[in-house]
């Protein structure tokens, strides 16, 4: 069913990080020095998947913005134990950081300064096992942690690779405090990225690769079910979501062939608006930051959406080889993320560890760092200073 009209806040809420300051006082006296709280950030969080196919890991690698040093498996030394297979999200709020690791149904909670282990949710214990396989996504808002499960998603291929899919996934509600399941709602067919805005929360049901029955659920956090559900014929597999006052922004990965993956923006009226092709993309302020890296091409265009005007730029004219993520830390620079080439047979490696790339608000290269093997997700290590004015 096609999305019913509604308004949107033409206040912009984007996954990222922005500016915060203090009130002016009409009575400041001008020879006091006077502060606002800046937040920065100090360190990158890198996830890596690992590799599945060859049995390796994922890790976490932590990069110091200080010393300038990258440590590989920052959560295997924390707490003496590997993430486990395919760690494929991480979502900082408050002290806690939070890692999907969909290969161990889990998500484990983690100190988000010194890494140490707090809890690692079983989202099979939590949901049960028809509904908690498969974590692949992570958002938050007003206490809770919102995470997307596979649940009871399959795929039947044919002869000729063919795809058809039955079932439907979960998002499970969990208190941060306590790490109980407060509600658990059931969405579309393999539901990817979800966002969080006022009382609504998006979640991209991607229908993997069979791009027959996609569609992005809205539901409702205070009525506590799925009040709606979005479909359109140029969206067949919605990975990410990001909500502004224009409405929504959902990244279609497309479907692999003739249907390139792209930015779309679904505004108020249920319009349906291409802006750009993309691979990878972030939110940060009023920005979409995106990677345009398609399948075998020799050139990626690294690229910058401005929300409130609608122009595309060029960030960077640099790159990296074989882009995975895309993030902005607090301080407007831009991390991508990036498999190595095997030598031997020119592609990406796949087993070997990859790299991320660190671009600063001019689009120039500042640094590079190594990492874990598949990196899938960056967040970052911020706190807030005092600055004078």
């Amino acid at each position: 069913m096609k999305m019913r009209k509604f308004l949107w806040s033409m206040v912009v809420m984007l996954a990222g990080a922005g500016t915060l300051t203090s009130c002016l006082s009409d009575n400041d006296d001008d020879n006091t020095d006077r502060t606002y709280p800046v937040l920065v950030s100090n360190g990158a969080y890198v996830i890596c998947g690992g590799n599945m196919s060859n049995n390796i890991d994922g890790s976490l690698t932590y990069y110091d913005y200080t010393t300038k040093t990258a440590s590989q498996k920052a959560f295997q030394a924390a707490n003496g134990r590997g993430l486990g297979l395919t760690a494929n999200d991480a979502l900082v709020y408050g002290t806690k950081m939070y890692i999907v690791v969909d290969g161990e149904h889990s998500v484990e909670v983690v100190n988000a300064k010194t890494l140490k282990s707090i809890k690692r949710i079983s989202m099979t214990d939590l949901m049960g096992a028809d509904k908690g396989v498969h974590p692949r996504h992570i958002t938050c808002a007003n206490g809770m942690i919102y995470v997307s499960t596979y649940g009871a998603s399959k795929s039947t291929y044919g002869a000729d690779w063919s795809v058809t899919t039955e079932g439907n996934g979960y998002v499970a509600a969990i208190d941060t405090l306590n790490f109980g399941l407060k509600d658990t709602y059931e969405v579309g067919s393999f539901p990817e990225g979800l966002a969080a805005y006022g009382s609504r929360l998006y979640v991209c049901n991607s229908d993997y690769s069979a791009c027959t029955k996609a569609s992005i659920s809205i539901i409702d956090l205070e009525q506590k079910k799925v009040v709606d559900t979005y479909t359109n014929e140029n969206i067949v597999n919605p990975t990410k979501i990001g909500v502004a006052g224009s409405g929504l922004y959902v990244l279609d990965m497309g479907n692999y062939n003739d249907k390139p993956s792209a930015m779309w923006n679904i505004n108020g009226y249920g319009n349906c608006v291409k802006l750009f092709n993309a691979s990878f993309v972030t939110f940060y302020d009023r920005f979409i930051y995106a990677v345009n890296a398609p399948w075998g091409a020799e050139k990626h265009d690294y690229l910058q959406y401005d929300i409130t005007t609608g122009s595309t730029a060029h960030f960077t004219q640099d790159g990296v080889f074989s882009p995975n993520a895309i993030a902005v830390d607090a301080n407007g620079h831009v991390f991508v993320a990036s498999y190595r080439k095997n030598e031997d047979t020119g592609y990406a490696n796949y087993s070997g560890n990859g790299y991320v790339a660190e671009y600063d608000l001019t689009g120039a290269k500042v640094g590079e760092f190594d990492c874990g093997v598949g990196p899938n997700a960056i967040v970052f290590n911020t706190s807030i200073v005092n600055m004078k004015y």
